[in-house]
């Protein structure tokens, strides 16, 4: 007793040292953990070199972005006083060269206007080969940029639709900080619309990696442009950042404190995503405050629903479809259907994250401006699923408890329903697929878990969708279709071509003036869709969770975005 008295004082001890205390007048100390933190930094905090939650969570407290982004939908909107994004208007012009003006008011901290040259200079760092940036994927959405003057771009895009520029969206960093002769060296080349690799003709690659490569401003980056100014980093401790009367610390824990523990002992003020088997528990705790919502994040299983032997394109060269042969069990849409039917989703979010997620009916979670609230989850029903297998010629003839084909659409006689699952990433995935697997195994269908064997494709993925994307942009299918890569035996995510629901598709993405009502109208038809052809097993999205002191006021969290009204945040004692 004496032992654990004792480290309970220590642990006490330890938390008063680190308490922030609340400031005098304003609107005080907000604590956040830093959920990477390894008892040093966040990581670079240099986009090109910044590779995890925490030096992003602060990159975009920091730094300005090309575009702003409405808070409650993400997509693009125009750049005002009351955020950091530069472009003046936002509308999508005819053709996919886009003309930008950007605003003339945003200045970085060391008072030297943001201009069309930082951004110039950040699409060559955070597209070059030589950094593993999270933003390399512009390149694939931009062809060429020119600067016309100061604040006025001309970006060339392989092709600007209404989801392009949240798609090609990105932090800007000060170029006069990394090379004073930068905007120089551009007038001298002159003002035309070059690609990336021509400007590093002009402007050479080794160059830019050797104005970033060990600068000052990876560790402490000065001067920033964004909503809040970097005061002071102190290494294994914390991060500090201020706007006006509110200061923000960003800080790492200390050694041995989990940070739901450090929550609780009143040292943050903010907890976001805690585990799954204590949220129950601070349900039940007097005085927090929580929000809780269907979040971005949300897993399906993914059928090839053409033959996997197959290698090559679903669409000729000219845009036709190819005739090709169905995948000889999931080819058939009544099967995908029952599979479907017969996983009992609720039973798995109980087991898995302990009620903490939400049924998914299509492939947009209710966060999406354009998700469809009217579908609901197809219903969990081992019976009719059954029946529905029974009907579609697959039936356990022998009684060995696997169904084999009888007269089937598409396998040859007595070909098993045995059907590989290959598991993205693991962790609870792996809980949930074998879950997946018993529940099939109910109704006659066997489930091999684990990847593709002989270097051919699986008949199915359990996967997760790519939130980011989806968070930008609803066009980002989490099928392919016509301009998406080839369905080969490696890689076969391509296998189920859509004329239909491509042509929805195209016409959400040129809707005039980019309506967004229209535009979710058109994506609402693809879920209703998608649910109805069942290319794949609509599983769940996991839940959020966001608590906050007792003390913190006006928070107002949103689905991905904890920290939208960061600066109406006021912290009392």
């Amino acid at each position: 007793m004496l032992k654990h008295w004792f480290f309970g004082w220590a642990l006490v001890g330890l938390l008063l040292l680190v308490t922030p205390a609340a400031a005098q007048d304003g609107r005080g100390v907000i604590t956040i953990v830093n959920p990477v933190s390894t008892g040093g930094l966040t990581g670079s905090l240099n986009p090109a070199l910044c590779n995890n939650s925490g030096c992003q969570t602060l990159l975009d407290l920091l730094l300005p972005t090309l575009f702003a982004l409405d808070p409650t939908t993400g997509t693009v909107t125009t750049a005002a006083a009351e955020n950091v994004g530069l472009v003046l208007d936002p509308a999508l012009q005819s053709g996919d060269t886009q003309t930008l003006k950007l605003r003339q008011d945003l200045t970085w901290t060391d008072g030297t206007p943001v201009t069309a040259y930082d951004v110039l200079y950040t699409y060559l760092a955070l597209t070059s080969p030589d950094f593993a940036s999270a933003y390399q994927n512009i390149h694939n959405q931009i062809v060429s940029i020119g600067i016309v003057d100061s604040f006025t771009l001309t970006i060339q895009y392989h092709r600007a639709t209404c989801g392009t520029f949240t798609r090609a969206n990105f932090p800007i960093l000060p170029a006069h900080t990394f090379d004073s002769d930068f905007a120089a060296t551009i007038t001298a080349a002159g003002a035309a619309v070059r690609t990336r690799d021509e400007w590093y003709v002009l402007y050479p690659r080794n160059r830019v990696y050797e104005t970033i490569v060990g600068h000052p401003f990876n560790d402490f980056p000065a001067p920033t442009a964004g909503r809040f100014r970097l005061d002071a980093i102190r290494p294994g401790q914390d991060v500090r950042l201020s706007a006006g009367n509110t200061a923000f610390v960003y800080t790492d824990l200390p050694e041995g404190l989990s940070e739901l523990d450090y929550f609780l002992a009143g040292q943050s003020s903010l907890l976001i995503n805690p585990p799954a088997d204590r949220r129950d528990d601070l349900r039940a705790t007097p005085g927090l405050q929580i929000v809780e919502f269907p979040g971005w994040s949300w897993d399906y299983i993914n059928f090839t629903t053409l033959d996997p032997k197959e290698a090559y394109k679903a669409f000729t060269e000219d845009g036709q479809l190819r005739d090709l042969e169905p995948h000889p069990i999931f080819g058939d849409v009544r099967v995908r259907r029952a599979v479907q039917m017969a996983i009992d989703v609720n039973e798995i979010i109980e087991i898995a994250f302990q009620g903490n997620a939400t049924p998914m009916a299509s492939y947009l979670p209710p966060a999406s401006w354009a998700y469809n609230p009217d579908l609901q989850p197809i219903v969990y029903d081992p019976f009719a699923a059954a029946h529905l297998l029974d009907e579609a010629g697959w039936r356990d003839a022998n009684r060995d408890g696997v169904r084999e084909c009888r007269d089937c659409l598409y396998a040859e006689p007595d070909y098993p329903f045995t059907f590989t699952l290959q598991v993205q990433d693991g962790g609870q995935r792996d809980i949930v697929s074998h879950l997946i697997e018993r529940q099939l195994s109910q109704i006659g269908i066997q489930v091999i878990i684990g990847g593709p064997t002989d270097g051919m494709a699986a008949d199915a993925y359990l996967q997760s969708s790519d939130a980011a994307f989806e968070r930008a942009d609803p066009d980002r299918l989490p099928i392919s279709l016509r301009d998406d890569t080839a369905f080969t035996p490696q890689n076969s995510f391509g296998s189920y071509p859509n004329p239909e629901i491509e042509a929805l598709a195209e016409q959400a993405r040129t809707v005039s003036a980019c309506n967004l009502d229209q535009r979710a109208n058109l994506y609402r038809q693809i879920q209703t869709l998608l649910q109805v052809d069942q290319p794949y097993a609509f599983l769940y999205v996991r839940n959020e969770m966001v608590v906050a002191a007792p003390g913190l006021l006006n928070f107002d969290p949103l689905p991905g975005n904890p920290y939208r009204n960061l600066l109406d945040w006021v912290v009392t004692p």
